[in-house]
Formats: C-alpha cells, structure tokens, sequence
C-alpha cells in the first residue's frame, strides 16, 4: 500500500512529462545535432586506422550513439523541484505528509525522465540508420540481460547524486559551482565526452576508482561486449555497492540539513 503513492507520483509525472513531447523532440534534437559532426569526425579517423585504443570503428560509432541517449536516463543533475522545496520554505509542507521525501522525488524525476527517454530513443534512431552496419545490436540474451541491469542500478546511482546535490541547497544560497559540477566534470568521468580507455593511463586510472564511470561507461561497455562475464559481475556488484553508499551518505545529509533547515525556521 505504501509504495502505490508514488507509484501515482512516477505516473502523474509521466503524464504531465508527455504534455509537453513536442519541446522533448525540439530539446533533444538540439542535444543530439552535434552528433552527427561527432559521427562524421571519428568516420574520418577511423579511415587512417582499425583500432584506437582497443575500440573498433563500429564500438566507437555506437558508443557515441548510445551514451547521447543513455545519458538523459543516467546522468546526475541538480533538481530544481528540490532546491526550490529547500529556499522557499514549501519543504515545511511536505515533512507535514505522511511520505518520504526521498521516495517522493524518485519518483517525481523518474517519471519525468521517461517520457525524455523514449522521445529520445526515437531522435536518436534516425543516427543508427546514419552508421547502418557499424551500428553494432549484440545477439546475446545474457548481454542484454546485464546492460538493462546496469541501466537500471545507473539510474538509481544517478538519482542519488542527483538527490545529494540538490540537498547542498541547505546551505548554498546559489549552486552554481554544484550545476557546474554535474554539467561538465561529471559527464567527463561518466565517459560521456570520450571513452576512458582514450584517456591517458594515469587519468583512467584515477577515473577507475571513481563511482562515476558505472552511471554510463560501464553499461555501454557491457553493450559493446568488451567485458568478461567476471568484470559484468563485478561491475554490477559495485554498482550495488555504490547505490547502498550513496543512500547512507543522503541520510547523514538530509539529517544534518534538516537541523539546519528547522534552526532558520524553514
């Protein structure tokens, strides 16, 4: 019974999300456009040779393809429902119902993310047909079976840092350093600009012990079928790991704001 609310929450999300599908289309099309620029550059250096750093022209062409979707389900960002919540005061207002905030909001920016996604997967289509044969489909249902798991433990890790930024707002009054954060260093360490493995050693290295690698490189990579089963596993494992990490570290923050937000008379 406790669950069914927010499962009404993701819903209402999702429909009010689709209202507004013709601004989903226009906003991803602008996203995605520069892919083709990306798409056509790697053709032109793959003329010159067969692999860059272990990837092949076809893994190279459908990784790109896939994070620049993928990214839109997956990737962090400070939620502004959130920050609005914790400086306007309305927070009060949802401590007051019987619901965890948490929970509420999970649900509130899955369901919105959704309907993105899907409008997504349908712009991003159109770039597979572009690459034809170099877009790589795995046969394998064990590949499939680990890349959805992975996509969906990324989205949970993705929402937990989406959660703990946003909780900043308890004490910055202007999180631009935080926006800067989850725009541009982020999406970096998650692989979204450039597979790591093109990183110089020391930088994927230092990456590799990063989280941020298992919200999109990691998945793609079990896509691409460059992991063994072994480093799937563990891969996952860790993804598991992180998620329970990440939920003990939001409960140290949102308790500490709390006292913080309940002192200044929120």
């Amino acid at each position: 019974m406790g669950w069914r609310k927010y499962f009404l929450v993701a819903r209402l999300s999702m429909r009010e999300a689709s209202a507004y599908r013709v601004n989903h289309v226009v906003s991803f099309i602008v996203v995605a456009a520069p892919l083709i620029i990306v798409l056509l550059l790697w053709e032109t250096i793959y003329d010159q040779q067969q692999k860059i750093a272990g990837l092949t022209r076809s893994q190279v062409l459908t990784y790109f393809i896939l994070t620049r979707w993928l990214f839109e389900l997956t990737g962090p960002a400070v939620w502004w429902e959130i920050t609005s919540d914790i400086r306007d005061g309305t927070l009060a207002a949802h401590l007051l119902r019987p619901e965890d905030y948490q929970a509420y909001q999970f649900a509130s920016i899955i369901g919105a993310k959704l309907p993105y996604a899907v409008v997504g997967l349908i712009v991003i289509f159109p770039f597979a047909l572009f690459i034809g044969e170099a877009f790589l489909i795995p046969d394998s249902g064990l590949v499939w079976g680990g890349f959805l798991l992975s996509i969906a433990l990324a989205m949970m890790m993705g929402y937990l840092f989406t959660y703990l930024f946003s909780l900043t707002a308890f004490w910055l009054e202007e999180g631009r350093g935080v926006e800067l954060l989850a725009d541009i260093a982020i999406p970096f360490a998650m692989g979204s600009m450039l597979p790591l493995s093109f990183l110089p050693d020391a930088w994927e290295k230092f990456l590799s012990y990063l989280p941020f690698q298992y919200l999109l490189y990691f998945p793609v990579n079990i896509y691409l079928e460059k992991l063994t089963r072994e480093q799937v596993l563990l891969g996952l494992a860790v993804q598991i790991i992180w998620i329970g990490a990440l939920l003990l570290i939001n409960k140290v923050v949102w308790d500490m704001g709390l006292r913080r937000f309940s002192a200044v008379g929120g």
